[in-house]
Order: C-alpha cells, then sequence, then structure tokens
C-alpha cells in the first residue's frame, strides 16, 4: 500500500517567534502606560459623545403627561362677536387626561406639561349651538411635537351674547326698624342695571334683588350707607344662578347694590277731637260719638321738636250742621313743619247722629182691670200711678197722655190678694224706642167671691 510521505512542520524563525511572545507583554506595557491620562481621554471622548448625541433634534423619546389643564383663548373676540359659551368649560372638563410627546433627548428630563401650551381657541367660532373645538399644542424644536391626547376635543354650547339695559333693581326686605326709630324710603343706587350674559339667562332676569335685614341697622338717628350682595331674579321669583351673568351700571360691572337708609327719632302721637267739629246737628238729634281712623299717628323727627308736640290736629273742622244720619268723611291733617315725617297724611272721621233721648212725666194715669173672672169682685189698692217714658225727643214731644194705657191682668186669679205687675200699652209708632219708669210698677189687686 502506497502512503503518502507526511509534510514537515515549518519551522518559525526564532526572532519572529521570539516577538511574538513579547508581543501581549508590549500591549499590556503601553497600555498600563500612563493609564490615568489615557483614562480621562476615555472619558471625555464619551461625553463628547453623549454631548452631540444630545445636541442632535433627530434623536426624541416619547414622554407622557397626565391631569393637564387646558387653557382657553379669543374668550374676548367671542363676546365681541355676540357670542358665549354657555356650557361645556366647565373645571372638569378643562382638565386633559393625558397626552404624549416626541421630546428631544437633550430637553427630556426639564419639558414640562406647559411648554406645549395645551388650549382651545374660542375666537374660530361663529355660530351657535353645539360646537366642537380641537385642543391645541404648540410645537417647537426644543419641547418638541404632541402625537396624541385624550380629549384630543372638546364639546361646548354656545349661546348669543346679549344684553338687558333696564332691568329693575328691588329690595328683598326682612325685620324690623330699630324700636322707636322711623326710616325714609331706601334709596337704590342703582335703581336700574344693564343685566349681560347668553340669551337663553338674560331672557329669565325680570328683577336684580338684594336681601335687605332692617333689623341690622344701627339704634341710631343718621344715615346709614350699606352695600348688598346682588342676585338675579326670574318671573317665578327664583334666583338664577349662574357665573355667566354680569350686572353692570355706566361700564362698571357691579358685585354688590348700594342702599341709602335714613333713621329718624319716632313717637306715637294721637289726633285730637279738639274743635274737630263745628255746627249743630238739626232739632232733636246730637252728636253721639266721633272717632277718628287712624287715631294715633307715628311722628319721625329731631328728638328737641318731638318733645313740644303731644298730638295732631286736622286742617279744618268737620260740619255737623243741620245731620240727621250718621257719616264719615276723610280729612287732612295739620302736619308741624318741623316734623320730617308722619305716617298719614288724612284720617277718616266717623259722626255718629242720633236723636237727642229725653224723658217725659206722666201723672195720675188711671189703672184698669183686665180679664177679671165672673164670680169675683176685684179691687186696687190705688186706681192711678206716674209713669217716665224715655225716648226720642221729638217723640215724646207729640205723646199724650191719651196715648197710654194702663192696666192690671186679672187672668187665672183666684179669691185673694195679689200683687200684680202694671202694664204700658202706648199708641206710637216708636213705641218699641221707649223705656218706662213707674212711680209705681205694682198694684195690690183683691179678689172677693160675688
Amino acid at each position: 500500500m502506497n502512503t503518502e510521505p507526511k509534510k514537515a512542520s515549518p519551522i518559525l524563525d526564532p526572532e519572529l517567534s521570539q516577538a511574538l511572545k513579547q508581543t501581549p507583554r508590549r500591549f499590556w506595557k503601553r497600555i498600563s502606560h500612563n493609564w490615568g491620562w489615557k483614562l480621562l481621554s476615555a472619558l471625555l471622548a464619551v461625553c463628547l459623545w453623549a454631548g452631540l448625541i444630545t445636541q442632535d433634534p433627530n434623536l426624541t423619546r416619547e414622554r407622557r403627561f397626565t391631569n393637564v389643564p387646558i387653557s382657553i383663548n379669543g374668550q374676548e373676540t367671542l363676546l365681541n362677536n355676540g357670542l358665549i359659551v354657555l356650557s361645556g368649560l366647565e373645571e372638569e372638563n378643562l382638565m386633559m387626561d393625558s397626552f404624549r410627546a416626541q421630546v428631544p433627548q437633550r430637553s427630556y428630563d426639564v419639558v414640562n406639561a406647559s411648554n406645549f401650551n395645551p388650549r382651545i381657541d374660542l375666537s374660530r367660532i361663529t355660530q351657535t349651538g353645539e360646537q366642537t373645538v380641537r385642543v391645541l399644542f404648540t410645537t417647537s424644536s426644543t419641547y418638541g411635537t404632541v402625537e396624541g391626547a385624550s380629549p384630543a376635543e372638546l364639546t361646548i354650547m354656545v349661546d348669543e351674547y346679549v344684553t338687558n339695559y333696564r332691568v329693575p333693581v328691588t329690595l328683598n326686605t326682612s325685620g324690623e326698624y330699630p324700636e322707636g326709630f322711623h326710616a325714609a324710603a331706601p334709596i337704590i343706587e342703582p335703581s336700574t342695571i344693564a343685566v349681560s350674559g347668553p340669551k337663553s339667562l338674560v331672557d329669565r332676569v325680570v328683577a336684580v334683588q338684594a336681601d335687605y335685614d332692617l333689623s341690622s341697622l344701627s339704634a341710631r338717628a343718621g344715615t346709614t350707607r350699606l352695600a348688598l350682595p346682588l342676585k338675579f331674579i326670574d318671573v317665578d321669583g327664583n334666583v338664577l344662578e349662574s357665573s355667566l351673568l354680569t350686572a353692570a351700571s355706566a361700564n362698571t360691572v357691579l358685585r354688590t347694590i348700594g342702599v341709602e337708609q335714613r333713621l329718624y327719632t319716632s313717637k306715637q302721637l294721637d289726633v285730637t277731637y279738639y274743635a274737630m267739629l263745628t255746627g249743630q246737628p238739626a232739632k232733636g238729634y246730637e252728636v253721639k260719638e266721633v272717632t277718628a281712623v287712624p287715631s294715633r299717628l307715628t311722628a319721625a323727627g329731631d328728638p328737641a321738636i318731638l318733645a313740644t308736640i303731644d298730638a295732631i290736629f286736622t286742617d279744618a273742622p268737620v260740619s255737623v250742621e243741620g245731620a240727621k244720619e250718621s257719616f264719615a268723611t276723610d280729612v287732612r291733617l295739620r302736619k308741624p313743619g318741623e316734623l320730617t315725617y308722619l305716617s298719614a297724611n288724612t284720617v277718616t272721621v266717623y259722626v255718629e247722629i242720633g236723636p237727642v233721648i229725653t224723658g217725659k212725666d206722666f201723672s195720675n194715669l188711671r189703672i184698669t182691670l183686665r180679664n177679671v173672672p165672673e164670680n169675683l169682685r176685684a179691687s186696687l189698692d190705688r186706681n192711678v200711678t206716674g209713669l217716665t217714658i224715655t225716648g226720642p225727643q221729638l217723640v215724646l214731644e207729640s205723646l199724650r197722655s191719651k196715648n197710654i194705657a194702663l192696666s192690671v191682668n186679672a187672668e187665672g186669679l183666684t179669691a185673694g190678694e195679689h200683687t200684680v205687675p202694671v202694664e204700658v200699652t202706648v199708641d206710637n209708632e216708636h213705641a218699641e224706642e221707649f223705656q218706662y219708669s213707674f212711680t209705681n210698677s205694682t198694684v195690690v189687686l183683691t179678689l172677693s167671691e160675688k
């Protein structure tokens, strides 16, 4: 069998072999030589490399921001265009859940959400009703670009912006003035104001009102000035709570209503009946009673002046000349010029006119017997008596003895003595108005067998 002869191993040059053996040692020697400077150089190289990377705007990293507030732009422009946002911009809607941005490497650690200025622009809205507005962001090479947001847009309701220029101002008054004081009508400033806001709300406002508690006034004479918070009132008397409504006067926005109140010392004065009437009623008639309503008035003014006034007089007397019937009339009062206030300018005077009531005496009027039983005889201890009749003077003047009948009634009585009343019958149409007084109102009736 033929076999190929083995090739002989190459023999290295001794010098080369020696050189190869010393290479690692030489390499390490070179590395370890001045190793501190070499390490510093390496670090500087790394830093230079990192700096070059961070200066490259094309190198970015994604960053996420959460719970970011959204600002509003263009509100003034929207109002100038006659529009206003009615709803949709409540605080909870102006807080964005999150957004993502590609941030340059160099700004990653310092950037914050405000650098992207998330906002909505209302100046672009030109119509009323439901509108959708996109959330805008600021893009820059310094802080990067926003790639996604939640929510990316807001839905708002837009209404006309209108102004009602003559809304009356009223006071919702409660409590009482301090005791012993009177107040003039409060002065409200301003008395009318302009109300601006969404048309759907402004159309419902019928008044601007302030709560005025009279008991809060100090018990002292003089002028008090107050600034009371205002509120908007609808046709049903309910308060409209809305931050979209504004009140203004003379181009100045108002938050309060001015109220000026003047207090005066007060005193109760009676209406005097002295010299209130003049003349005489018709013959046979007289004034029964005079009443003024109100009979007691509140007067106010300087305390020193009030101390000198005790009563209030009527301006002119009431005539009763020839009167036969009661009547009422309004009479002006004589207000002392020193008084600041009198609770009434007139009183109603009620004059009661009635007939003069007098008495008339009748003497020796005969007493007759009635209904004496047939089997008995009757006798009286006296047959005449005196009688006084009280009634209208004019009627009594025409009354005569012949119009008067006195009697006793024996009906149902048995034999014996009986004390019985004397009965009177008057032939006159006014008999029911009379009152009677006898000299002897009873007599002794004796009944005996025939």
